[in-house]
């Protein structure tokens, strides 16, 4: 099982698009936002989303401050659950939290209570194993800081999740 992972997209329309294409083209299963979409009209750039089967899920971030016009816009395209989600895949419980409070991602990290945890906030690639939990920050979507736009595809295929497991996308190549 392959799923796909953005955060940080910022309205950046057009990267939006080339990411949900990607992801569709690349077969994953489920496609995880990890927060600042920032306003509820990027649905638009989610558009291809509503020809497949690809559930997309998410969780809010600090510049997301329209939440009520993200949930019933974006509702029916991609379901947000807050702050912070968490579920299991393939085997693999994920824990989902934008990062805004360093204090916060550090203590689920710790806990060890999952194989994964999923980031964004910094706008930087992160792919780091703690002890049994690998964490992800896919980078930034948008690519308004670092001038590189990213996202990753994390393969779940096997029992234990290593650095290995995941391929980071600069969308600039696309």
């Amino acid at each position: 099982m392959k799923i796909g992972v953005l955060s940080d997209s910022h309205d950046h329309m057009s990267n939006i698009t080339k990411t949900i294409d990607f992801f569709i083209t690349e077969g994953v299963e489920k496609i995880i936002h990890c927060g600042d979409y920032v306003a509820p009209f990027v649905v638009r750039a989610m558009k291809a989303l509503e020809s497949t089967n690809i559930e997309a899920v998410g969780v809010f971030g600090n510049n997301d401050g329209e939440r009520g016009g993200l949930h019933k816009i974006l509702g029916k395209t991609l379901k947000i659950f807050g702050e912070f989600h968490e579920m299991e895949l393939n085997g693999h419980r994920i824990a989902i939290y934008h990062g805004t409070d360093a204090r916060i991602l550090q203590n689920i990290i710790h806990s060890q209570d999952y194989a994964l945890v999923l980031t964004g906030h910094t706008h930087e690639v992160k792919i780091e194993k703690y002890q049994k939990t690998l964490i992800i920050n896919p980078g930034e979507a948008c690519g308004y800081l670092s001038g590189t736009p990213t996202c990753a595809v994390i393969d779940l295929s096997t029992k234990i999740l290593t650095p290995e497991s995941v391929t980071i996308i600069n969308l600039s190549n696309l």
